[in-house]
């Protein structure tokens, strides 16, 4: 739920950021930031990492899945559609997830999961009905559907690995990787000018939304969502996805002036139906097994 709720905001901070710098930019900053406190929760607590015997090819491929591969399709997406768009396109993610987990970790559904995911990524469908709720351009939907793609490995992946790496290790590697690949990236942008590069600073819009990204988007939110990962199953796990959806276009209409229309309040009860529906019905299957 927490996760969630600051993902489904987060598109507006990410928007709004955009107006004052490009994706690598923004990016750098999120996670450099993002980086910092890691680094400063770390020492404070005294943790140490074993990686000894340990699968780290996979986790630096974790690092690349996301942040890296995700959050560069997901601000190009962002930043060529609306902030409601990419809201609906990003609740997707359970379906991917959901057959990348029965696939490869075979962790199936039961039918009454099955049930309840459908109801819910039909909510998130009857959304993209209304006039104006599906704005983007070609370029920002194939974008989104990267960022689909790349968030459902990152699930699985995560899932498989929980049981080597403490989500505290998983989200740290996490934004190692990404805080590199993006302060590079955003150099390469910026043609090697650091007063480009502190430029956006100046704004107090993007500093406030660097500031969330950072911190409860990016440190709060993926610790969150490594843990949460390491005792649900697949299915239990990735149907919260369409939360972000239903906070997404309460905070894109609020604040945005994004398309509001009268299919709205039904598609936003029927995932959260959905949502419940996948909860309680794994509960009950598990003392049967």
């Amino acid at each position: 739920m927490v996760t969630t709720t600051i993902w489904g905001v987060s598109f507006m901070f990410s928007k709004r950021a955009l107006n004052h710098a490009d994706v690598f930019v923004l990016l750098a900053w999120r996670f450099a930031l993002a980086f910092l406190l890691m680094n400063v929760i770390r020492f404070a607590m005294r943790l140490r990492f074993d990686f000894k015997g340990k699968p780290v090819g996979k986790l630096i491929l974790l690092g690349f899945l996301q942040p890296v591969i995700y959050f560069t399709c997901e601000n190009y997406g962002v930043k060529l559609s609306t902030a409601t768009f990419s809201g609906i396109m990003i609740a997707m993610v359970p379906i991917a997830s959901l057959i990348a987990g029965a696939v490869f970790l075979k962790e199936r559904p039961t039918w009454q999961q099955a049930v309840f995911s459908v109801l819910s990524v039909a909510g998130v469908l009857l959304i993209t009905i209304g006039p104006g709720s599906g704005l983007a351009t070609t370029a920002g939907a194939l974008f989104m559907i990267g960022a689909v793609i790349s968030a459902a490995a990152y699930m699985m992946l995560s899932r498989s690995i929980s049981g080597c790496f403490t989500p505290f290790e998983r989200t740290y590697c996490m934004f190692a990787l990404g805080s590199v690949f993006f302060i590079l990236g955003a150099l390469i942008e910026v043609r090697g000018s650091v007063s480009l590069l502190v430029q956006p600073l100046k704004s107090a819009e993007f500093l406030y939304a660097v500031l969330f990204l950072g911190s409860l988007s990016s440190v709060v939110a993926f610790f969150c969502q490594n843990f949460y990962i390491t005792y649900l199953s697949m299915p239990e796990s990735v149907v919260f996805s369409n939360l972000t959806t239903v906070v997404t276009i309460i905070s894109g209409v609020l604040f945005l002036h994004d398309p509001f229309t009268i299919l709205t309040i039904p598609a936003v009860l029927m995932i959260i139906a959905g949502i419940v529906g996948v909860q309680l019905s794994g509960r009950k299957e598990k003392p049967e097994t």
